[in-house]
């Protein structure tokens, strides 16, 4: 179970395939609530219509020659491997989990130079929390504007906790940006937790083309509220506006048409 905000995660199935284009199946979720049942001691049972979204996908486990095709699956080894082909420059990664995504970057920013593509600063830590005297002047600033009074009632964390534990530096800009305009602070979908201020910024930093790439994997919104409250919420549309611009409500409207209400695998 992995807290999702307000929500909460639930899963996962281990079921070998053969194809990577999978979707979710009514044995699948069987299983998931069979065991979640067996351990919550809840008044009432989790049933189907207590799902929010599902996410599917397909991770491949590694294997060296041909050796292990006959070999218990559950048995082999879940680490990732990454393959090199310089004559065609390409890389290939096989495996690999979030948890060792780390690892997985290092290894390949390791091969880009034999590759011809120059790294700028190779040695550069590019992921982890800034300084501490970065986070004490944001949280200090957080303070003396009261950032935390203008938390919504519905959300999960403090406003100041979930601004730097998001995007640590970018905060600054997003406290200055509140200040300017309190609205900035406002939630724009129910139990979204999402902020105007962070819609904003995914707009100028996250490159985002689809309505569905923001909601289900840039900010995981579409995993937490219910498709049919998202096509009643106004903020959705302020949303849009802000994300697309003048493309706002037809990515609004190519979102909830009826070829899009099948859920994407992830």
């Amino acid at each position: 179970m992995i807290p999702m905000g307000p929500k909460t995660c639930i899963g996962t199935t281990d079921t070998r395939v053969e194809s990577p284009t999978r979707e979710v199946t009514p044995e699948d979720r069987a299983m998931v609530l069979d065991n979640i049942n067996k351990r919550l001691k809840l008044a009432r049972p989790l049933t189907t219509a207590d799902i929010i979204a599902e996410r599917c996908g397909v991770r491949p486990l590694v294997v060296s020659g041909s050796s292990q095709k006959g070999a218990d699956w559950f048995r082999l080894s879940r680490k990732h491997a990454v393959e090199c082909d310089a004559d065609a420059r390409h890389i290939s990664i096989f495996g690999g989990k979030l948890t060792d995504c780390l690892n997985v970057g290092e290894e390949v920013a390791a091969l880009m130079p034999g590759l011809g593509v120059a790294l700028p600063y190779p040695a550069l830590k590019w992921y982890g929390e800034a300084p501490d005297g970065v986070r004490d002047e944001y949280f200090h600033q957080a303070r003396r504007m009261d950032l935390d009074a203008m938390t919504a009632p519905s959300a999960s964390e403090k406003l100041s906790t979930r601004l730097w534990r998001r995007y640590g530096t970018a905060a600054l800009a997003m406290l200055e940006a509140i200040r300017a305009d309190p609205k900035m602070a406002e939630l724009l979908i129910e139990n979204a937790e999402y902020i105007r201020a962070e819609i904003e910024q995914a707009a100028r930093r996250e490159m985002i083309t689809k309505l569905d790439d923001f909601l289900r994997r840039r900010s995981k919104i579409a995993l937490v509220v219910r498709r049919d409250a998202l096509e009643r919420s106004p903020g959705l549309r302020e949303a849009c506006a802000i994300l697309f611009g003048d493309a706002g409500e037809a990515r609004l409207n190519e979102y909830f048409s009826p070829a899009a209400e099948a859920p994407a695998a992830d």
